[in-house]
């Protein structure tokens, strides 16, 4: 099974190696797809086949993942941030929404903190400082840490990588409520309402923390709606952008 669409395969030169992605040339503005931790520009495959051919599409290779280099840095939220600005502004991009995913959902709401953008999309996303303190304590933690690399190595994850990523989520770049509030950017909250990695009781505190924000809970799905229910949030995601964002 491949995309649909006609993707261009890209290299992007970075200060920290090259970062991979696909581009689907349609009308601006345009949506960059950030995937969650061990993802690739595959975990869209479901979802892109929905999308209209007029949509112009990134998918990305976040540092680290899929095709990208991986060398042997901090991998921190900040770093695959600066990746996403590399992107937006070598493709010249004034207006742009993202759409991210889990870890890819944290990217992008760090981005929208300090950046422009005509709107955001998190599904399920990772990031919030009092997901993290659920598993504070060190046997929690590591065992967190632990369940997390095992299951991204069975995605043919680089270990260096997803190790660093997961020492980075109890050190840095945390999201507060006080950071949440600096989302100026329309942002629409996706969940699966059966999500047993992040709890859809932090999607309410999404909601209720970035002001400009509605929440949509997909009945049924797990952590990946994007994938198990990708029909449905098609139709969420083009209605959020019909409707400029609002």
């Amino acid at each position: 099974m491949d995309y649909d669409k006609d993707f261009r395969e890209h290299f992007l030169s970075t200060r920290f190696g090259r970062v991979h992605y696909k581009h689907h040339a349609g009308k601006s503005p345009g949506i960059i797809f950030i995937h969650g931790l061990a993802g690739s520009t595959r975990t869209w495959l479901r979802l892109v086949g929905y999308l209209p051919e007029e949509l112009d599409i990134y998918l990305v290779d976040l540092l680290g993942h899929g095709e990208s280099d991986a060398p042997e840095i901090k991998y921190t939220v900040a770093v695959q941030e600066e990746i996403i600005r590399t992107l937006v502004e070598k493709e010249k991009l004034s207006g742009v929404y993202l759409f991210g995913h889990s870890y890819g959902g944290w990217v992008s709401a760090t981005y929208a903190i300090d950046y422009n953008t005509e709107g955001i999309v998190l599904e399920d996303s990772a990031g919030l400082d009092i997901f993290y303190e659920e598993a504070a304590g060190s046997e929690e933690r590591e065992k967190y840490k632990k369940d997390i690399l095992e299951k991204a190595l069975t995605l043919d994850a680089r270990k260096h990588v997803i190790e660093s990523i997961l020492d980075d989520e109890f050190r840095e770049g945390q999201l507060k409520t006080k950071d949440l509030a600096r989302i100026k950017a329309p942002t629409l909250i996706v969940w699966g309402e059966n999500d047993t990695v992040i709890d859809a009781k932090f999607a309410k505190i999404f909601q209720k923390g970035i002001k400009n924000s509605r929440l949509s809970v997909v009945s049924g799905a797990r952590h990946t709606p994007h994938f198990t229910n990708a029909k449905e949030v098609s139709l969420l995601l083009l209605s959020f952008m019909d409707q400029g964002g609002t």
